[in-house]
């Protein structure tokens, strides 16, 4: 899936290298995890290199993909990156979407920096080499074929693929493709076919991402739905979620991925916005979009939100007091959206 040239010097890159960083973005999902984890397997047990995961608290329920992965909280990213001569992004298109805690660290980074990405408006020119499609369901497809081709015999892809890194790709890919549900091209379906092959068992991995979840997400998602959705005439499906409800629940970070696709389901329903009230002291509430074919998740994410991503598929943020005074008055950009 990429060209020969842009391999070897992967390659030499990373044989270069003997102390490697590898990151996502902040709020990591099930992709950015899976991504990143892919390569410290790689690194380890085909290239035999320190290799360091440093990431954000992500949803436990995530936690079986970084499963012979330990990963670096991003508060000691200074003195971590200091001793790295490689620093590998991926699920991300720009440094800007690392945490906060990062980005100082990131942007003063004066090694080689690669970006392995499926977003729109990769930031070409902040790295070194850039591996982004657009066309892919997931960052974890991406990596999937470029580990890959990295490998010197269908016996090191056997060892690879067959483990854990072939586990986690797997469940990268599922999670952002909602489980096949969008963003499904011919090499998604090829990778999750070669996959099994390799011996990954799908049905242990849709255990972990839909059949183990708490009893206080599925409690909530019912009150949710019946209390906090609202759907307008023009297809516009509307789901807020106060931080008072996300404590009345118990909600743990991640426990209700998946809430912003059942508006979806809705025949009338064109597109669906959910607004999460963050307790962070930035004073800022989060934004997920998913639309249906036709109608531009990503323009009303960058236009509306600070944000972009797929057509389909988007996300971004409200900030206060900026954008609006607090929670309460989100309709203040909500009705500037016209379907």
């Amino acid at each position: 899936m990429e060209n020969k040239e842009k391999l070897e010097s992967l390659a030499r890159i990373v044989s270069g290298a003997h102390n490697i960083v590898i990151t996502s973005h902040r709020h990591p999902d099930g992709d950015a995890v899976a991504s990143a984890c892919a390569w410290f397997h790689y690194l380890r047990s085909l290239q035999s290199k320190k290799v360091k995961v440093v990431l954000e608290d992500f949803a436990a329920s995530l936690s079986f993909i970084a499963e012979g992965c330990p990963v670096s909280s991003p508060v000691d990213s200074a003195a971590i990156l200091e001793k790295a001569d490689l620093l590998i992004c991926t699920d991300m298109n720009s440094l800007s979407r690392a945490s906060e805690t990062m980005q100082q660290a990131l942007g003063s980074f004066k090694a080689a920096k690669i970006l392995f990405d499926h977003h729109l408006n990769p930031a070409e020119d902040e790295f070194d080499l850039v591996f982004s499609k657009n066309d892919i369901s997931s960052a974890s497809e991406v990596v999937y074929y470029v580990l890959k081709a990295l490998c010197k015999s269908a016996e090191e892809q056997q060892g690879l693929f067959g483990g854990l890194c072939g586990r986690a790709l797997m469940a990268g890919m599922t999670t952002d493709s909602n489980n096949f549900a969008n963003s499904v091209y011919p090499s998604t379906l090829q990778m999750a076919g070669e996959l099994l092959a390799f011996g990954v068992d799908r049905d242990e991995i849709i255990q972990f991402l839909y059949n183990s979840c708490r009893e206080n997400r599925v409690r909530a998602i019912s009150h949710i739905l019946c209390e906090n959705l609202e759907i307008r005439d023009d297809g516009l499906a509307v789901i807020k979620v106060s931080s008072e409800c996300w404590h009345r629940f118990g909600l743990e970070e991640g426990e209700l991925e998946g809430l912003v696709n059942i508006p979806l389901s809705i025949a009338k329903v064109k597109m669906s916005i959910y607004l999460r009230e963050d307790t962070s002291p930035e004073g800022t509430i989060r934004v997920s979009i998913r639309s249906k074919k036709g109608v531009s998740a990503n323009a009303v994410a960058r236009d509306f939100f600070h944000g972009g991503g797929h057509e389909q598929a988007a996300g971004g943020k409200l900030l206060i007091p900026q954008d609006i005074p607090d929670f309460a008055h989100s309709n203040l950009i909500l009705k500037q959206i016209k379907l």
